[in-house]
């Protein structure tokens, strides 16, 4: 994707709990989404969430990782193409969870 333009951004939530085999399902989704030609992603920890996994995931202490349930939240900026191809093949991977598409405006982009 070129450093600046019209994008969409794909935002998943899921929790860190789960798993596809032996590794963690947001480790899967970004290699996935890597081999899949996607520009970039970013993982973000949750302190606190509802309704994608369990009544209430939470963190007891803010510095800890104390719930058996921490929310996740993976974002990608692409091109929409690239994204639309890559759903449904994430969609095949996340058992429970959610996913959404937003308008994006590419700003600045630039890798070191």
């Amino acid at each position: 994707m070129g450093t600046e333009g019209k994008g969409k951004l794909l935002r998943i939530y899921l929790n860190e709990t789960k798993k596809l085999g032996d590794k963690p399902l947001y480790e899967a989704i970004v290699e996935k989404a890597f081999q899949n030609g996607l520009a970039g992603s970013m993982v973000f920890r949750g302190i606190e969430g509802s309704g994608f996994c369990c009544k209430v995931c939470r963190t007891q202490i803010p510095s800890l990782t104390i719930s058996k349930c921490q929310p996740m939240v993976i974002e990608f900026i692409d091109t929409e193409e690239k994204l639309q191809t890559l759903i449904p093949v994430l969609k095949g991977m996340i058992s429970s969870g959610a996913m959404v598409m937003l308008d994006a405006e590419i700003v600045y982009n630039v890798c070191g």
